[in-house]
């Protein structure tokens, strides 16, 4: 197998480091494939990246004839990308030429080496696959009420349409299309012949979930009239909303309900969070643990809270939500049919409509006021967690690659 993929690798102390998350995918892979090959850019701004928990490529327990790793240049300006376009094409065709099965993940425009790889894969008649788990063309609008007229004039009307016919196009010629959530499914699934919807991102695995006797105490602290306990676990950047969960809690606090909140994760917007609480005087409610290595702790964090509170600005599959519900805690947050869809069958979930931060305050409030209603969300979002096992539903995501991709020289694939 042969991916190009955004960064998923980092340096730390000039050693390469890979991304803990995709490691435990790495392991799905490695059942099923000969060898694999990844190639992507390093990523050097980590801060915002998501790039937080890494490990160290050097302690991996595969051998080089087995994983092959590619670090391939950090080109998004225009000039950087055409000056190191022709060496990083022929470096893709030939992997392309090698490998039995191409995974690529277009995101953007200029310097997308995903992209690239996509039209190398057509040009030389190889099927391959596109995954998607964010509606791309909502992340891009951003901050953008911020720039000038002219910028956002360049990216609304040139770039914003010439990368969604690139994207579009990537899609009408793929083999299969595996797209993490029904945002994702429900953008781009019209543009694919064949699309399917998975749900192999969310990092839960046997052992993950909260235990009967974890779920009974949290249920019963909440019948005795216990403060509500609300966090979040994530980036603190523009696209989680930061600032409306902040103003939510204030709120909140304002109408005289007892809580404890905390949000578990580092980001930019971090330092403006802690500053706005202690100008609102309430930094006694509120705790910033900031990033947390430990992923259990997280997952403690989680299981001992009532209510996870997200205000997520985009449409995109994030894998907390799913880790809040087998961690028995509930989501309230702004709808999405990636959230909505989550809690379908079996619930767990109240939601907003997006940007509403003060529809949230309500639902919170009355919950807060029918600890009944809250303690019987609590029970669902349990048994809507019980649903999601990354291992099963990674091995999933291999039996269709393997399904719809022919290895080279057993078949044929003629572009649309």
């Amino acid at each position: 197998m042969f991916q190009v993929l955004p960064s998923i690798m980092k340096k730390i102390d000039s050693e390469l480091a890979i991304d803990v998350d995709f490691c435990e995918a790495l392991q799905a892979y490695m059942e099923h494939f000969d060898s694999v090959s990844i190639a992507c850019p390093i990523a050097k701004d980590t801060a915002d990246s998501g790039l937080g928990r890494c490990r160290l490529v050097k302690d991996l327990p595969w051998k080089e004839d087995r994983l092959k790793l590619i670090p391939l240049p950090n080109a998004y300006r225009p000039y950087d990308f055409i000056r190191q376009l022709p060496a990083i094409r022929r470096v893709l065709r030939a992997e392309i030429q090698s490998a039995d099965y191409l995974v690529f993940s277009p995101h953007t425009l200029i310097g997308d080496w995903p992209t690239v790889a996509v039209r190398e894969a057509i040009k030389l008649q190889r099927p391959y696959v596109i995954e998607a788990d964010t509606v791309y063309e909502s992340v891009g609008q951003i901050g953008l009420d911020r720039k000038a007229s002219w910028k956002r004039i360049i990216k609304n009307d040139i770039l914003l349409p010439l990368f969604l016919k690139s994207y579009r196009y990537c899609l009408a010629n793929s083999k299969l299309a595996l797209f993490q959530g029904q945002d994702a499914y429900n953008a781009y699934a019209p543009f694919c012949s064949n699309p399917h919807k998975l749900y192999h991102h969310i990092p839960i695995y046997k052992g993950d979930h909260i235990t009967d006797d974890e779920l009974q105490g949290k249920l019963a602290r909440l019948e005795i009239g216990a403060p509500l306990k609300i966090c979040y676990a994530g980036r603190a950047v523009e696209l989680k909303g930061p600032m409306d969960w902040v103003n939510i809690v204030h709120e909140l606090i304002n109408c005289g309900i007892r809580l404890e909140a905390t949000w578990v994760g580092d980001g930019s917007l971090l330092p403006d969070m802690r500053a706005k609480i202690k100008a609102l005087g309430i930094t006694e409610y509120v705790s910033f643990p900031g990033f947390v290595s430990d992923r259990q702790q997280i997952l403690r964090t989680l299981k001992g809270s009532d209510i996870f509170l997200y205000c997520h600005r985009v449409q995109e599959s994030a894998r907390c939500l799913g880790e809040a519900l087998a961690s028995g805690c509930p989501l309230i947050g702004y709808a999405s049919a990636y959230a909505v869809d989550l809690v379908a069958q079996r619930g767990g979930g109240l939601f907003a409509e997006q940007g509403d931060w003060g529809a949230l305050v309500k639902l919170i409030k009355n919950l807060d006021k029918n600890r009944g209603q809250l303690r019987e969300l609590i029970t669902h979002a349990n048994a809507t967690g019980r649903l999601y096992d990354r291992e099963a539903r990674l091995h999933d995501r291999m039996d269709l690659i393997k399904r719809y991709l022919v290895p080279a020289n057993t078949g044929s694939f003629s572009p649309r």
